[in-house]
């Protein structure tokens, strides 16, 4: 079932409107402030929800990143310890990061400010009920990174959710997928690209649309990116999310693009349908949001895949103890398999890529999330 309020605010949008871009439909029913999907209460997240996140899979994702993020402050070298993490989700991921921080370093941990960023008033409340009691001093939330920022910017899962433009290019035609209202139901329908923005991003990518193809492309993602590089006065930007280099997510391989929507662990191409009530998402084209951070100061260190990061910040051996005790023990057995979960290549070790960047850092280092191997892919 989808929300009736928000299918006929949409409605009454296209009556006024005529019909919207895909992008401007995935916007309303992600974001909606009051119905949209991440707007409003319910689970999302985790087993009772409708998708899966590495924090949610096994505390070992944040207490791996936050060693990432300690070495990360050390190389700053600043009397003060920022991490702004943007779209926090149920707020895990922060917990197991600060616990972490607080176990291995308590010098950084007191000078430690986590700033979390979130768009959804009902995931902030949660965010607070979860975090605020154990970290009071450390935590603080914000609409906006903060302009001037010295620290390191951290986003899990955030631009694969942001609305994107679909297209659908034949013999060099390139069209955008608008939404319109027909028959007492949603439809598609094809017209000119809503922005010059759109052909000017394939033309910069130099890719190959000799044959029929649907894409979707994420102006959003690099109008955030945009805005962090602005903010930032040095430091580093940790990017993590499902995606590709530009090269192998636009190709007649995926003639249909990637955009899926999650409802219940379950996988459906259907936008409309479970409208409020479903997650949408698609991968994240690595090649355009560097470039983007490029145009704005922040330089790629490093590029590689979550099996490669993890193994680098050693999960290996965080595997060896569970691992041993796995066939005489359920809750060694439990521990073992979930983080074999985000090492999985056929799963979330390959398609997962983890992006850094840096801005204004200066002297020589090398990042242990990054020593074992980098995809030298995104130019």
């Amino acid at each position: 079932m989808s929300k009736p309020e928000l299918v006929s605010a949409i409605q009454n949008e296209i009556a006024q409107n005529g019909p919207i871009p895909f992008a401007r439909f995935m916007e309303s029913a992600l974001y909606h402030p009051e119905y949209g999907y991440y707007s409003s209460p319910g689970e999302k997240i985790g087993w009772e929800g409708d998708f899966y996140t590495s924090s949610s899979v096994h505390p070992i994702f944040g207490e791996l990143l936050a060693k990432q993020l300690l070495q990360m402050g050390e190389i700053l070298g600043d009397k003060t310890f920022t991490i702004v993490e943007a779209g926090a989700g149920l707020g895990t991921l922060c917990r197991d990061i600060l616990n972490t921080i607080q176990k291995e370093n308590v010098d950084l941990f007191e000078q430690c400010s986590y700033v979390i960023v979130e768009k959804s008033v009902f995931l902030k409340e949660k965010q607070q009920a979860l975090l605020s009691p154990i970290f009071p001093k450390q935590l603080s939330w914000e609409a906006e990174i903060p302009q001037g920022l010295v620290g390191i910017v951290l986003s899990n899962e955030l631009l694969d959710a942001l609305p994107v433009h679909r297209l659908r290019v034949e013999k060099e035609a390139i069209q955008e997928i608008y939404v319109d209202w027909k028959d007492n139901t949603f439809i598609e329908v094809l017209r000119a690209p809503s922005t010059a923005k759109l052909t000017e991003y394939l033309k910069r990518l130099n890719i190959s649309l000799d044959k029929p193809l649907e894409l979707e492309i994420n102006l959003q993602a690099l109008d955030w990116l945009t805005s962090v590089g602005l903010a930032l006065s040095s430091g580093f930007v940790i990017t993590i999310d499902y995606g590709y280099p530009a090269a192998d997510l636009y190709t007649s391989r995926r003639p249909k693009g990637t955009f899926l929507c999650y409802h219940q662990h379950k996988t459906s191409e259907n936008p409309y349908e479970h409208i409020g009530e479903q997650d949408m998402t698609t991968h994240v084209d690595f090649t355009s949001v560097a470039y983007c951070g490029k145009s704005v100061g922040l330089n790629t260190i490093g590029f590689t895949d979550q099996m490669h990061f993890l193994m680098g910040l050693g999960i290996a051996q965080r595997m060896e103890g569970p691992g041993a005790k796995m066939h005489e023990s359920e809750e060694a057995k439990k521990e073992f398999l979930a983080m074999k979960q985000l090492m999985n290549p056929a799963d979330m070790g390959k398609t997962f890529k983890v992006l850094i960047q840096e801005k204004g850092i200066s002297g020589d280092y090398k990042l242990d999330g990054l020593q074992f191997k980098s995809l030298n892919t995104l130019e």
